[in-house]
């Protein structure tokens, strides 16, 4: 036991004396950190700190068709991917077409070779700046960083100019484009594949669509130009039409994905009110909400699916004049929801602006996409939820059947991080369930479910409701017979009547 004890206290001092290797190496560490090109300054602030995220591993392995690019990669983290490999040298050719279209000012010949390198030169003033932007070091050289980002950027925008002019009728597209546009719009769209906005702007300026070849690094260059911003609604509204349509003067954009999730968010100022509840009663410990006759219930964390609805004497109805896709009230046992095209590619979007709130803490609306795919997650359990929202023009669905809809639903909104007490629906939850828990509502929920579900039990109902009344009538009043033979008064009898008359006599 003494000599257990000695061995430890020698450890100890041993430790004691590396207390000073191990400090010399943490603070090498933070040092290395500090003077990595992510963090060098540049003036940028930290306005784009980790606004560009990696998902997590276990996200990726569950659902890879959902975030990973098929034909083109943007930003770093999916750049040479086997499934866009193809495409890189295609960006070649975009990045030409777009030098060609604006090099009348650049000066380097018919190539744009001095527009390339104004590009070149600007993109490398930012380089800190978005590097910054990713939420991982990255292991690229200045030099690939720089390309990376110049050759995405004249990517999309030369991208989005051919398919603007195509839409004009100023130029057709070749066939190419026409089979890729389809994956390209829904690759712009991923969590991980992005560039920072700014620089995508700063290319637009620096080529003269912003009204003059300004350079990326004035503070009045990061103002969003209103003609790229018609681009880009122009190209993203093609699928989503429920989009708005925001000034630059409202919007922070960070990346693509970031300003379509601002555009498909209802604005503040028209934010239903009998969707939520107050902020007073979400931000109570005890998290209640006023019922009838004064009395109080906790927030309810779920709602019963569509078909329990249904049998509780809840409609549901597709809403005549959304404000956003994410627009859902309940009136009167009446849920008004608007019309929702479930295909492949809804999947995408709705999974990445999920993402992006989960990721980044966007939670600019109440984070309204991870509310909503949990208000659907608890509407729709099975397949037969599903038809019954086809049926009521809610949802549109494009999948392979009723419960491939059904899993997606289940999928996200089970693993969704929200605030049950305070979410964009909880309203709505509370609502909801005051409707199903009145009385009557449940008593004709009993009825409708015991008695009135198939034709047999319609009809046993009705024999049984019309034998009944044959028995209690009786009892309630006599027969109608019985009742006239009641009221009529009783004949004279002739013997009284000649007594009568002879007493007169």
């Amino acid at each position: 036991m003494v000599v257990a004890t000695a061995s430890v206290r020698e450890d100890i001092d041993a430790a004691m004396d590396n207390d000073g290797q191990l400090l010399g190496r943490m603070e090498q560490g933070i040092s290395d950190l500090w003077a990595s090109p992510a963090a060098r300054g540049d003036g940028g602030g930290d306005d784009e700190a980790f606004t560009i995220v990696r998902l997590p591993s276990h996200v990726h392995a569950q659902n890879k068709s959902l975030y990973e690019p098929r034909v083109v990669s943007v930003g770093p983290y999916d750049l040479g991917s086997g499934s866009t490999r193809a495409m890189q040298g295609h960006k070649w050719r975009f990045l030409r077409d777009f030098l060609l279209q604006n090099a009348g000012d650049g000066g380097g010949g018919g190539g744009g070779g001095g527009h390339l390198d104004a590009c070149l030169r600007e993109a490398r003033a930012v380089e800190a700046r978005a590097r910054r932007c990713y939420g991982e070091p990255l292991e690229m050289g200045s030099d690939e960083f720089v390309q990376m980002v110049v050759l995405d950027g004249c990517f999309v925008l030369e991208f989005l100019l051919k398919w603007s002019e195509s839409e004009s009728g100023a130029a057709e597209l070749d066939a190419y484009i026409r089979w890729i546009w389809i994956y390209v719009y829904y690759d712009l769209l991923l969590v991980e594949n992005q560039i920072p906005f700014f620089v995508v702007a700063k290319l637009f300026n620096l080529a003269g669509g912003g009204g003059g070849a300004a350079a990326m690094g004035d503070d009045d260059d990061d103002a969003v130009d209103q003609r790229l911003l018609d681009l880009i609604y122009k190209f993203f509204s093609l699928h989503e039409p429920l989009c708005q349509v925001p000034a630059p003067s409202q919007l922070t954009v960070h990346h693509l994905l970031h300003l379509q999730y601002q555009r498909m968010v209802m604005p503040p100022e028209r934010r239903s009110t009998t969707s939520r509840l107050s902020s007073r009663q979400s931000a109570s410990p005890c998290n209640k909400y006023s019922i009838a006759g004064g009395a109080t219930a906790a927030t309810p964390l779920a709602i019963p699916c569509v078909t329990e609805l249904q049998e509780f004497g809840v409609a549901f109805r597709e809403k005549a004049s959304p404000v956003s896709q994410f627009d859902v009230t309940f009136r009167g046992g009446t849920m008004e929801i608007p019309r929702l095209a479930l295909s492949s590619g809804a999947r995408i979007l709705l999974a990445n602006l999920l993402a992006l709130e989960q990721t980044t803490g966007d939670w600019e609306g109440e984070g309204i996409v991870t509310s909503y795919l949990v208000l659907m997650n608890a509407l729709v359990n099975t397949g037969a939820d599903v038809a019954v929202l086809q049926r009521r023009g809610v949802l549109d669905n494009m999948l392979s059947n009723e419960e491939a809809a059904a899993a997606f639903f289940n999928r996200f909104g089970g693993c969704a991080l929200f605030d049950p007490r305070g979410h964009h629906y909880a309203r709505l939850f509370a609502d909801a369930n005051e409707y199903r828990n009145h009385r009557w509502n449940r008593y004709i929920a009993v009825l409708k479910r015991d008695h009135l579900r198939t034709p047999c039990s319609i009809i046993s109902l009705l024999a049984a409701a019309t034998l009944l009344c044959i028995s209690v009538m009786p009892h309630i009043a006599p027969p109608p017979r019985l009742c006239r033979l009641a009221t009529r008064r009783p004949p004279r009898r002739a013997g009284a009547a000649v007594r009568l008359s002879s007493n007169k006599g």
